[in-house]
């Protein structure tokens, strides 16, 4: 699905409904309040922009004030989320599920969530990005002090249809933690730690080998757009080929 760039739905821009999308469509089904909340988490991180753009908080911090976002007082944003709704029953992308204050995505709704917003590609650009891809993950699997395998990478999307204009790089991973000997939430605050990186929440310290793995897969690149495996298996109707899978040392098949 092509989608304009610059489109706007029920007043929001086109990006921001299609994360949106892309983060309640991981569920069998969404609400009015996870509407909401995304919309909060948007308007918090153009908020922190806005504050970085007037010198009031240093750009180095800006992540760590992106993530506190869940903490602070946020505007009811209620009207908008149920305008949004609205609007994406009426073109098609959602539907109602089970009661009316249910929803979830339909054919459409799926392509959208998939939709590329920058330039189109062509299939050398792609191939490129993939066997980057592909030598990062083997590099993660070489790497002891982040705690996790990178067992299975799938691709799917416009890559597996042959043509010469593509959009995202789409990309399913399937992460697997190591075995670790001992206290194992220790273990991985201590990788966290040692980083010298500041955490907003404890948890985040937890996550963060986790999110550094997916982070180097990525490396950045816009172009790339990472899933999960259990999202495919849900939706088999996407298709998908593996291209990449690892065994990791002491596993019953190793």
């Amino acid at each position: 699905m092509k989608v304009e760039r610059n489109a706007v739905i029920a007043g929001q821009k086109i990006k921001v409904v299609r994360d949106m999308l892309r983060d309640l469509g991981l569920y069998d089904s969404f609400s009015v309040s996870g509407v909401v909340e995304h919309l909060q988490k948007e308007w918090w991180r153009d908020h922190i922009d806005e504050l970085i753009e007037q010198g009031r908080i240093p750009r180095e911090l800006r992540s760590a004030f992106r993530r506190d976002w869940r903490s602070r007082t946020m505007p009811d944003l209620t009207r908008p989320a149920k305008t949004l709704i609205k609007q994406l029953l009426k073109e098609g992308y959602i539907e109602s599920h089970t009661k009316t204050d249910l929803y979830r995505c339909t054919m459409k709704g799926n392509a959208f969530r998939m939709t590329d917003l920058l330039p189109r590609m062509n299939r050398a650009k792609a191939e490129v990005l993939l066997k980057g891809v592909l030598e990062r993950v083997a590099d993660i699997n070489t790497k002891a002090e982040l705690l996790h395998w990178v067992t299975e990478v799938r691709v799917f999307g416009s890559y597996l249809t042959g043509t010469d204009d593509l959009g995202d790089l789409d990309l399913a991973i399937k992460i697997k933690r190591h075995r670790i000997e001992g206290d194992s939430v220790k273990a991985r605050v201590d990788v966290a730690r040692a980083t010298g990186k500041e955490f907003g929440a404890f948890i985040d310290m937890l996550d963060y080998c986790e999110v550094e793995v997916r982070r180097r897969v990525k490396n950045r690149s816009p172009r790339i757009s990472i899933h999960e495996i259990a999202e495919l298996d849900r939706h088999p109707e996407w298709g998908a080929k593996t291209v990449y899978t690892f065994t990791p040392p002491g596993s019953p098949e190793h």
